[in-house]
Protein backbone atom coordinates (compact mmCIF):
# COMPACT_ATOMS: atom_id res chain seq x y z
CA UNK A 1 0.00 0.00 0.00
CA UNK A 2 1.01 3.44 -0.63
CA UNK A 3 1.52 5.94 2.15
CA UNK A 4 2.09 9.53 2.45
CA UNK A 5 5.06 10.99 4.51
CA UNK A 6 3.46 13.41 7.40
CA UNK A 7 3.87 15.01 10.67
CA UNK A 8 2.04 13.38 14.32
CA UNK A 9 1.75 16.72 15.99
CA UNK A 10 0.27 16.03 19.54
CA UNK A 11 -0.48 18.87 21.69
CA UNK A 12 -1.52 18.06 25.46
CA UNK A 13 -2.72 21.33 26.88
CA UNK A 14 -6.06 22.25 30.12
CA UNK A 15 -9.15 21.94 28.20
CA UNK A 16 -10.26 25.32 29.17
CA UNK A 17 -7.65 25.92 25.64
CA UNK A 18 -9.65 23.68 23.40
CA UNK A 19 -11.69 26.43 21.74
CA UNK A 20 -9.12 28.65 21.38
CA UNK A 21 -6.39 25.70 20.02
CA UNK A 22 -8.93 24.04 17.48
CA UNK A 23 -9.34 27.88 16.01
CA UNK A 24 -5.38 28.19 15.87
CA UNK A 25 -4.87 25.01 14.04
CA UNK A 26 -7.44 25.55 11.88
CA UNK A 27 -6.49 28.63 10.65
CA UNK A 28 -2.73 27.68 10.34
CA UNK A 29 -4.01 24.93 7.79
CA UNK A 30 -4.45 21.82 9.83
CA UNK A 31 -7.50 19.60 8.28
CA UNK A 32 -8.68 18.07 10.90
CA UNK A 33 -7.77 16.99 14.42
CA UNK A 34 -8.86 14.24 17.15
CA UNK A 35 -8.98 15.22 20.90
CA UNK A 36 -9.47 12.85 24.00
CA UNK A 37 -9.25 13.40 27.80
CA UNK A 38 -5.45 13.18 29.37
CA UNK A 39 -4.44 11.80 32.51
CA UNK A 40 -1.02 12.14 33.79
CA UNK A 41 1.55 13.53 36.11
CA UNK A 42 4.64 15.94 35.68
CA UNK A 43 6.91 18.31 36.78
CA UNK A 44 3.79 20.04 38.83
CA UNK A 45 2.69 16.96 39.94
CA UNK A 46 -1.21 15.82 38.41
CA UNK A 47 -4.13 17.40 39.12
CA UNK A 48 -5.54 16.58 42.28
CA UNK A 49 -9.54 17.40 41.95
CA UNK A 50 -11.45 17.85 38.77
CA UNK A 51 -12.38 21.17 40.20
CA UNK A 52 -9.23 22.38 38.26
CA UNK A 53 -10.00 21.33 35.41
CA UNK A 54 -8.91 18.52 32.87
CA UNK A 55 -6.19 18.11 30.29
CA UNK A 56 -6.77 17.40 26.95
CA UNK A 57 -4.61 15.24 24.10
CA UNK A 58 -5.02 16.93 20.62
CA UNK A 59 -3.29 15.03 17.88
CA UNK A 60 -3.30 16.41 13.94
CA UNK A 61 -1.54 14.69 11.03
CA UNK A 62 -0.10 17.67 9.26
CA UNK A 63 2.69 18.49 6.57
CA UNK A 64 6.07 19.85 7.66
CA UNK A 65 4.72 23.11 6.94
CA UNK A 66 1.82 23.20 8.95
CA UNK A 67 3.47 21.89 11.51
CA UNK A 68 6.04 24.47 11.56
CA UNK A 69 3.62 27.19 11.65
CA UNK A 70 1.34 25.70 14.91
CA UNK A 71 4.92 24.78 16.77
CA UNK A 72 5.70 28.51 16.26
CA UNK A 73 2.40 29.78 17.51
CA UNK A 74 2.47 27.78 20.33
CA UNK A 75 6.07 28.63 21.08
CA UNK A 76 5.10 32.25 20.28
CA UNK A 77 1.39 32.49 22.53
CA UNK A 78 0.94 29.63 24.64
CA UNK A 79 4.14 28.08 26.25
CA UNK A 80 5.19 31.18 28.76
CA UNK A 81 1.46 31.86 29.61
CA UNK A 82 -0.08 27.92 29.72
CA UNK A 83 0.81 24.68 30.91
CA UNK A 84 0.98 23.35 27.43
CA UNK A 85 3.45 20.55 25.93
CA UNK A 86 3.58 19.65 22.26
CA UNK A 87 5.67 17.18 20.46
CA UNK A 88 6.74 16.11 16.53
CA UNK A 89 6.52 12.56 15.61
CA UNK A 90 7.20 11.40 11.73
CA UNK A 91 4.25 8.93 10.15
CA UNK A 92 3.80 7.01 7.45
CA UNK A 93 0.25 7.63 6.55
CA UNK A 94 -2.83 5.28 4.48
CA UNK A 95 -4.90 7.81 2.74
CA UNK A 96 -2.72 10.58 3.37
CA UNK A 97 -3.92 12.68 0.59
CA UNK A 98 -6.62 13.81 2.94
CA UNK A 99 -4.51 15.50 5.25
CA UNK A 100 -3.02 18.45 2.83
Amino acid sequence: MKTVSLKLLTIIADEALQRRLVEDVKKLGAKGYTIEKAFGEGEHGGRVSQWEGENIRMELLVSKEVAEKILEKLARDYFEKFSVIAYLCDAEVLRGGKFL
